[in-house]
């Protein structure tokens, strides 16, 4: 419970996190500019108003700042000048014994310094914009070959099988265990970034909820049989179907049951329950018996990048990003989700989405 509490508490916190880089990725850079030049004038009159006695020069810098990350180059000279003139305006309307040539030799400094720090930002936004390009093609190049690696392996246990080798069957299983581990994690990286940026499109439809689990169990069922772990399937009759994307849904099973059965004990049995709540919601539990996740660590294992932070720590996470995008896949379905869990009792990761066929 004392984990629940914590993923309670974060999840403001992640809520917040989740709604910035939304806002960073949809925003209007003309929309942007124009809130950096308005910013810009009222610090001006603000600088005029309290005169000398107050400096806001170092403020100036945070209009010039979200122009250029946002709006680029261009938009961030602009703001760098509109700054400059508007600094310059404020000294002379508030000085009028300060030399002239003074206040524009202090203006043309003032710019300079300004169209650096642009200069600087817009070509630290570039590295990154090419960097993450890169690395979508990389990964989206490293799809189609593990793709083929799996359909062979697939076709290896029904030759071992014909000649009796078992041996070699459970051989090629850890093989496409491990292959459909590493592509679930392409999947993830491809699909996380379109999922913060609302650009992953939905086929939301009424699907049954034993169509779901059934799926989700079976992808993970060669992975359960080498860790010689059980699933167990409990279904509510008062919910039959879910208003959801199926592929998306599935996948979340998916991850659940393979994060679940990667720290499940050998002879354990995870167990994943389906039920209705009161809020006309289905909810899908997924809990397994292994060493659960310290009180600490709960709020943050769905975050970004988060788990990798855990592991150094030492705990007993994954390394992934299957958390992070279970929670996006079922935020951007109208669900929630949430992590209960008690040291070396176990884990309980549940969601929900809205019951029903239509909405």
């Amino acid at each position: 419970m004392a984990a629940r509490a914590e993923a309670t508490r974060a999840a403001p916190r992640r809520l917040v996190a989740v709604s910035v880089a939304k806002w960073s990725r949809l925003r209007s850079p003309l929309l942007v500019t124009g809130a950096a030049l308005a910013l810009v004038g009222l610090l001006g009159v603000v600088d005029y108003q309290t005169g000398w006695e107050y400096s806001f020069s170092v403020f100036y810098l945070l209009p010039i700042f979200l122009a250029a990350w946002v709006g680029g180059l261009v938009a961030g000279l602009l703001v760098s000048l509109a700054s400059a003139a508007t600094w310059l305006a404020a000294d002379l309307l508030w000085d009028y014994h300060l030399h002239v040539s003074a206040a524009y030799w202090n203006a043309t400094v003032r710019l300079g310094f300004f169209v650096i720090v642009t200069a600087a930002l817009s070509s630290l936004r570039a590295a990154r914009e090419r960097r993450e390009e890169l690395f979508q093609f990389i990964v989206h190049d490293l799809r189609s070959p593990l793709s083929n690696v799996m359909a062979a392996l697939r076709l290896l246990p029904k030759q071992a099988a014909n000649a009796g080798n078992d041996e070699e069957t459970d051989l090629v299983g850890i093989g496409l265990t491990s292959a459909q581990r590493m592509l679930t994690l392409v999947d993830s990286l491809l699909d996380v970034p379109r999922l913060e940026s609302g650009k992953l499109p939905l086929e939301r439809r009424g699907v049954p909820v034993a169509e779901l689990v059934s799926g989700a169990v079976a992808q993970v069922s060669l992975l359960a049989r080498l860790k010689r772990v059980s699933v167990a399937v409990g279904a509510d009759d008062e919910v039959d179907t879910v208003y959801a994307d199926s592929h998306l849904t599935s996948r979340v099973l998916a991850n659940l049951l393979s994060n679940a059965l990667k720290f499940a004990p050998s002879d354990s049995t995870v167990h994943v329950r389906t039920r209705r709540l009161d809020t006309d919601e289905a909810a899908f539990s997924v809990r397994d018996e292994g060493p659960g996740v310290p009180g600490e660590w709960a709020g943050r294992v769905f975050d970004k990048y988060g788990q990798v932070t855990a592991r150094k720590a030492g705990g007993s996470v994954g390394s992934g990003l299957g958390l992070t995008f279970c929670k996006l896949a079922v935020e951007a379905q109208g669900g929630r989700i949430w992590l209960e869990s008690e040291e070396d009792e176990g884990m309980t990761v549940t969601f929900t989405l809205p019951a029903g066929a239509d909405r």
